[in-house]
């Protein structure tokens, strides 16, 4: 039986996990079609490559700088350049409850709330804020814990205030809210999607496994997905489909079978409409 390979990137086994600066010292790699639900910012240095985040494909150069919301699935494929031994990425993560917090907490940090909702469709950075952030964290590994927390503010400062942003998804994952009672059935509807995707899923199918009426559905759809029920379950399943593609050899029919397409030429149709390539050709940027 063919088995779908986990999504979910685990940041760190920690329960009360808070922030995290990490330095890669890189050479060729390529890395899993994954998520997680904690924010990331990550800079690459002196790399070329190719970064495909929710429906975006595009490419990795040298201070190339990125920020991914919680949920938005991401992959890299680079190589290091030749013969320069600073070849590297820096990798910044931190939880929602913990910025979330940090925010209510200090008011002068209010701007970070605008930041943090438009990283749910994935940010990049001009090469000016790139260099600054890179100035921030290239010696992390010498700082005291008190100057590690100190530059982590200093760099979502820096973001927050950057005046060429570059949105990379038109649509927007779910948002964070501070509506506990919401976001928990935002979350149960993602499970629901998650565990049933192959399935054919209905509206009515949520409504009982939240116990909410379809137009509270509709409603959430609306306000945390920004876009419609069905075009996020189409979405999700061309998700997985990338998934497989990038880390196998399955065959293309197999794969739209998997992921809930029952006839290959509707795969094929809303795969292109996604991502603009083919599936095959879609994994031959994987080859």
């Amino acid at each position: 039986m063919l088995v779908l390979k986990p999504t979910i990137e685990n940041v760190s086994n920690q329960l009360d996990f808070s922030w995290r600066i990490q330095r890669y010292d890189c050479c060729d790699a390529q890395f899993d079609w994954h998520y997680h639900f904690e924010y990331e910012i990550v800079l690459y240095r002196h790399l070329n490559g190719k970064l495909f985040a929710g429906d975006y494909m595009g490419e990795i150069t040298h201070n190339n700088l990125f920020v991914f919301g919680p949920k938005l699935p991401h992959t890299a494929i680079h190589q290091a350049k030749p013969d320069n031994p600073n070849n590297s990425t820096y990798i910044l993560w931190f939880s929602q409850q913990w910025i979330n917090q940090l925010v209510n907490q200090f008011p002068e940090l209010n701007n970070l709330k605008s930041l943090l909702s438009r990283s749910t469709q994935g940010l990049q950075f001009d090469e000016l804020t790139a260099e600054r952030v890179f100035q921030l964290v290239q010696a992390h590994q010498t700082f005291t814990p008190a100057m590690e927390f100190s530059r982590l503010i200093e760099v979502l400062v820096t973001l927050s205030e950057a005046k060429q942003v570059k949105r990379l998804n038109a649509y927007s994952l779910p948002k964070i809210e501070d509506n506990p009672k919401e976001l928990t059935l935002v979350r149960k509807i993602s499970d629901y999607i998650e565990l049933n995707f192959r399935n054919h899923i209905q509206v009515i199918d949520l409504c009982n496994e939240v116990h909410v009426s379809e137009s509270t559905i509709y409603r959430l759809f609306e306000r945390h997905f920004v876009c419609s029920f069905s075009n996020h379950v189409k979405e999700f399943r061309i998700g997985k489909a990338c998934e497989l593609l990038i880390n196998g050899n399955t065959s293309i029919a197999v794969i739209a079978d998997l992921v809930g397409f029952t006839n290959l030429s509707n795969f094929n149709r809303q795969f292109k409409q996604c991502k603009q390539i083919t599936p095959k050709q879609f994994r031959l940027l994987f080859a």
